[in-house]
C-alpha cells in the first residue's frame, strides 16, 4: 500500500514529502511572477499552501461598486469574475479594529495543478 511505498521512497525524491514542498515552492514561484509581471507585489511564504499578494500598487478601485464591503473582498470577487481567478480576501482573518492592516492583500493558493496555474 500507500504507507509501504512511501518508507521504500522515503530518502529519495519520488517521496511524498519531498515531492510536495518542491512542488509548492514552484507553483509559489510562478504564480508570484505572474502577479510582479502585472505590478502587485507578491510576498514569499516560508512555506504552506498560500502565498500574500499586495495589491496596493495597482491602484485598483473598487469604491464605484458602492459595496460596503473591504477592497480585498471586492478585489477577489472582481479577479474570479472578470479572470477566473479564485483567491481569498485577508480582512476576513482580521477583527474589525485591524482589518484596516490587511485591505489591500489577497491570498492566493499555491496547491494548484500545473495547467490552473499556468491558466491564470
Amino acid at each position: 500500500g500507500g504507507l509501504e511505498y512511501e518508507r521504500s521512497v522515503a530518502h529519495t525524491e519520488d517521496a511524498y514529502f519531498k515531492w510536495l514542498p518542491a512542488t509548492l515552492q514552484e507553483n509559489c514561484r510562478k504564480l508570484a511572477d505572474a502577479f510582479a509581471s502585472v505590478g502587485c507585489v507578491p510576498v514569499w511564504p516560508d512555506g504552506g499552501y498560500f502565498m500574500l499578494v499586495d495589491t496596493a500598487p495597482m491602484g485598483w478601485d473598487f469604491s464605484d461598486l458602492e459595496s460596503g464591503r473591504w477592497y480585498d473582498v471586492d478585489c477577489v470577487k472582481w479577479l474570479t469574475r472578470e479572470f477566473q481567478l479564485a483567491t481569498i480576501p485577508i480582512s476576513v482573518f482580521y477583527g474589525e479594529e485591524n482589518r484596516h492592516l490587511s485591505e489591500k492583500y489577497i491570498r492566493v493558493c499555491c496547491a494548484k495543478s500545473d495547467q490552473t496555474i499556468d491558466k491564470a
